[in-house]
């Protein structure tokens, strides 16, 4: 309820092909970031993954930002596709990575934008999704990929102050790709990392210390709402 200013606004890349990489509630940010995008004149890609079909909200705002939506839910027993309202957009069951291939190799028809045209990736969802990603960029995906293409994940790390550098509870482990050195950054003073430097593992540990509290709170809250 009480919190200073955190985060930083996501960069937008003007006159490019951006693909925008969603997972569950992460869709919830992304719509607004391609509506920015659009109106910058960049071309938007959006991969929209769910759970399930029941799990999709605000069809008509992703449609808004984007020009092609691949929608996707997830391989489960009874898994339904998602059918799109517009003919340009296409459906597919598996997870953002899989659909990803099809839509580079053709499998869900014909591409207006390529995916080997995309300049920058934004990746929002769970920690193990932008971890997928940022593996298959360097490996099933990398033939379909520029190689000089740029990727931001936005990192959900623990938080408490939310002061910008007071209390390092969100302090994000980094990576540097070429040395190997290791070193730290604040979450909450820009949530937007490069996807290559997260050290996932140790996100995941990270936010596992959490669970616990996360689930009483999540049972708090349904006996609340339940005594209504």
């Amino acid at each position: 309820i009480v919190m200073g200013v955190t985060g930083a606004p996501t960069e937008i890349h003007a006159g490019q092909t951006v693909a925008l990489l969603g997972g569950g509630l992460g869709n919830a940010v992304l719509f607004s970031i391609g509506k920015a995008l659009r109106a910058a004149g960049s071309q938007v890609i959006y991969f929209a993954g769910y759970r399930k079909r029941e799990d999709v909200f605000k069809v008509h705002e992703i449609e808004a930002a984007s020009d092609v939506v691949v929608w996707s839910v997830d391989k489960i027993p009874g898994a339904e596709p998602i059918q799109p309202l517009r003919p340009q957009d296409k459906t597919f069951v598996g997870n953002i990575v899989e659909a990803m291939i099809a839509y580079a190799e053709g499998e869900l028809g014909a591409t207006p934008i390529h995916l080997d045209d995309v300049d920058h990736l934004v990746v929002i969802g769970s920690d193990r999704m932008m971890s997928a990603v940022k593996a298959a960029r360097h490996g099933v995906l990398k033939p379909y990929l520029k190689p000089h293409h740029s990727a931001i994940g936005s990192i959900n790390s623990p938080m408490q102050c939310m002061m910008k550098g007071v209390c390092a509870q969100c302090l994000c482990k980094h990576v540097e790709p070429e040395t190997g050195k290791e070193y730290f950054v604040y979450s909450c003073y820009n949530q937007d990392q490069d996807l290559d430097r997260v050290d996932f593992p140790n996100l995941n540990a990270r936010l596992r210390q959490n669970s616990v509290q996360e689930k009483l709170s999540g049972m708090w809250l349904e006996y609340l709402l339940q005594k209504q």
